[in-house]
């Protein structure tokens, strides 16, 4: 065999192998290919100055969501789809444009609840949430 033939045919190997790999990493996680909803643009801020108007297809924080104390995939917050699923229910609050079962303002409760189910998975106490933990009763966020 001809060596620059060779080489030649290795490096295209590897640039195809790289160009999967590179590929593979910039798709989103589509679970069993079903397609997920479009991003929506959600154009509000929340008191504690939490910009929503980002994509709503998550933050990719994996199975919790860090800013709202919430399992991602059931966060009506980042994802579009359980925001239409709450508000077809009629679980949607108006005032803090989330599900009201995930409104930690209109119902404290909701946030044990959601904790409890961060224990059960990592058994350990969820990470603070910046909306409601980095607040002084003053309403100035801690240093």
């Amino acid at each position: 065999m001809n060596k620059p033939f060779a080489w030649s045919g290795m490096s295209l190997g590897l640039f195809a192998a790289l160009a999967l790999i590179v590929m593979g990493c910039s798709q989103s996680d589509n679970k069993g290919g079903q397609a997920k909803d479009s991003g929506k643009q959600v154009a509000h801020k929340d008191d504690d100055g939490h910009d929503h108007s980002k994509d709503k297809e998550g933050h990719g924080h994996g199975w919790w969501c860090d800013d709202h104390g919430i399992p991602e995939e059931e966060c009506s917050m980042c994802q579009a789809k359980a925001e239409k699923e709450a508000k077809a229910k009629g679980d949607w609050c108006e005032k803090h444009e989330r599900a009201l079962s995930q409104c930690f303002h209109c119902r404290p409760e909701r946030r044990e609840f959601y904790a409890a189910k961060h224990r059960a998975k990592f058994g350990k106490e969820p990470p603070p949430i910046p909306e409601f933990d980095e607040k002084k009763g003053d309403g100035k966020k801690k240093e």
